[in-house]
């Protein structure tokens, strides 16, 4: 080879290469997953989520993988997580999580959950894995909106806009209904109220009646008495 074509060939080379890389590699190489590793004793603890990225509202699930080892060599644990008891925490909250094994990788496990707001995730472990006591929490990757997904928007367009003021009017209707419901049970119930009351003072002019009749029936019993009385008392004086 001449110098002349040694100098043309070396740089058409790394421009391919280099084109090589640009152009193949994003189609050929995938993302590295979020998921994070911690070493325990002799025990590597990776979490993560099943799948990444992370959105609100969309069905998902806590991952761990626990083996027994380091490097290439760590070998998976079955049944890792019977003594660890291992809860989901945001902000303040928590919600205890029940994993269950993969039925394709040995020594992962996995708890199905729907993330239901932005922001950071972490799972807290408390027990002991094989008499290694594990007492942590691990960050897992951020959520993000769900609306980065959506298209087109949910909102803003004239016809939900028009469905929205449907619901409202459907809405606004039911409301009345109940009101006016609510208006008649009220004026039932105090028409039984009423009819309850008027019973009862029937009842007690009744009884008042009752009262001032025998009162009556034994004044009459008295005076006829008495008047027996007098009658036998003068004809036995005459």
């Amino acid at each position: 080879m001449t110098r002349k074509f040694k100098q043309f060939l070396i740089p058409s080379v790394l421009l391919v290469l280099v084109a090589t890389i640009v152009f193949v590699s994003p189609l050929s190489v995938k993302p590295a997953e979020a998921h994070i590793t911690k070493i325990f004793g002799n025990y590597l603890v990776e979490v993560g989520w099943d799948n990444e990225p992370v959105y609100t509202g969309l069905v998902n699930a806590a991952q761990v993988t626990i083996k027994k080892g380091s490097g290439d060599s760590a070998k998976p644990v079955i049944n890792a997580l019977k003594d660890v008891q291992i809860s989901l925490k945001y902000g303040s909250v928590t919600k205890p999580l029940d994993f269950l094994p993969s039925s394709t990788v040995d020594g992962q496990y996995h708890a199905p959950l729907i993330p239901t707001r932005v922001g950071t995730y972490s799972l807290v472990f408390k027990g002991t894995i094989e008499n290694q006591i594990i007492d942590t929490e691990i960050q897992l990757d951020d959520v993000a909106s769900v609306d980065a997904l959506n298209f087109p928007p949910s909102t803003g367009s004239s016809a939900d806009n028009a469905n929205v003021g449907q619901v409202g009017t459907v809405l606004n209707q039911l409301t009345n209904d109940i009101e006016e419901a609510k208006n008649n049970a009220d004026a039932a119930a105090k028409s039984v109220s009423n009819v309850a009351q008027s019973f009862q003072e029937v009842k007690d002019t009744t009884d008042r009646l009752y009262m001032i009749s025998m009162t009556g029936i034994g004044i009459g019993i008295a005076g006829i008495v008495i008047a027996v009385i007098s009658i036998t008392r003068n004809k036995q004086q005459n």
